[in-house]
């Protein structure tokens, strides 16, 4: 159990030190994404060959916050 134990602890110390780099990375990609949206041309492509993807990179554009509702 003590093994199991300090398993969990490294892991969270190991998230708890890259977790302001991808905070960064991730409000970067957001915002990046929503920019390439606002290009009509890029949206037309992306209705006409992928609207799967167009539709995932929407929701991502919209969000308000990168933490998920369950978690805050």
């Amino acid at each position: 159990m003590e093994k199991e134990l300090a398993r969990l602890q490294e892991g969270i110390t190991q998230i708890q030190d890259t977790y302001g780099q991808d905070h960064l990375q991730l409000t970067v990609l957001r915002s990046y994404v929503a920019k390439l949206l606002g290009n009509a041309r890029v949206v037309r492509h992306l209705m006409q060959t992928r609207p799967e993807f167009l539709s995932e990179f929407q929701t991502i554009a919209e969000m308000d916050t990168i933490i998920p509702a369950e978690v805050e």
